[in-house]
């Protein structure tokens, strides 16, 4: 298995973040996958003895998608927060050896801005998290 550095890696998700270098999209600097869940329902009964039995759920939870950003408050997430009916696709496409151009692996899923937090320090560059909770299947 090899291990790789995360620089390289791109993300797009609607018209707020985006692989583009221009001033209408934020620039990521970092993110991170909650990672994909899946329910367990106990399926002990009567009969049941020594350790309880479960099965697996039929659907799964495909996480939530924490994304680090330079904060620029001429780019507005607003429209993606309040339009909840702004399903958005997003993918990320992850480095392979320092680069995303050549990578297979590249990952997609459906998802709505979900929160979106500013930090605004003195004499620091301004950041934000945008919180995309996924929806759906993921692509991989």
């Amino acid at each position: 298995m090899a291990a790789d550095l995360g620089q390289g890696t791109t993300i797009s998700f609607g018209s707020i973040l985006t692989n583009a270098s221009n001033t209408t999209t934020f620039k990521v600097t970092g993110l991170s996958w909650s990672g994909i869940a899946r329910d367990v329902v106990e399926s002990s009964h009567m009969l049941t003895t020594g350790g309880k039995e479960y099965i697996a759920s039929e659907t799964y939870d495909p996480g939530d998608l924490s994304v680090d950003i330079l904060f620029d408050p001429t780019v507005s997430p607003l429209v993606a927060i309040t339009n909840v009916a702004t399903n958005q696709v997003v993918f990320v496409r992850f480095s392979n050896g320092g680069t995303a151009a050549n990578s297979t692996a590249a990952w997609s899923a459906n998802g709505y801005l979900s929160a979106f937090d500013i930090g605004v320090p003195r004499d620091v560059l301004m950041t934000g998290t945008c919180k995309i909770k996924l929806s759906g299947n993921i692509g991989v």
